[in-house]
């Protein structure tokens, strides 16, 4: 019984210090990025991350000025878009950050409406349909 109660401390400490460690690089050469606390006292996690990705270049994390925390994310090297594509920058939806994405450029009938911020409410980029120069949202069509 007392080995048992050895065994189950010794576990235990294992896996606070186990914790208490950085997580195992996940690929070789990754770079680490530093945790980063908040004036407010919120610890931000440090994690692992590629060292490059093509056609991107990284962002640092930053203090938005008001508390808020503006995770790292890549964002396209400019003028790296290929062909018929335009770059949604990532978005902050009231709950998660949503990470930037390539849509088609164009879509005949339609009008890209950015990410925004509307009556208080948070909406994602989406197509609208786009009728006689006047954008119609698709369940109000026009008479």
């Amino acid at each position: 019984m007392k080995r048992i109660g050895t065994f189950i401390f010794v576990l235990v400490l294992a896996m606070s210090f186990a914790g208490i460690t950085a997580e195992a690089q996940q690929n070789p050469g990754d770079v680490w990025v530093a945790p980063h606390p908040l004036p407010n006292g919120t610890a931000i996690p440090g994690y692992w991350r590629p060292p490059f990705k093509m056609g991107f270049y990284w962002v640092e994390g930053k203090d938005d000025g008001n508390g808020n925390w503006i995770p790292g994310h890549w964002n396209p090297v400019p003028g790296s878009s290929s062909g018929n594509r335009a770059w949604v920058p990532r978005y902050w939806d009231g709950v998660i950050w949503v990470d930037g994405f390539w849509r088609p450029s164009n879509r005949p009938g339609y009008i890209w409406i950015d990410p925004s911020l509307r009556n208080g409410r948070r909406q994602g980029g989406h197509w609208r349909a786009y009728e006689g120069g006047q954008p119609w949202k698709t369940r109000f069509p026009r008479p």
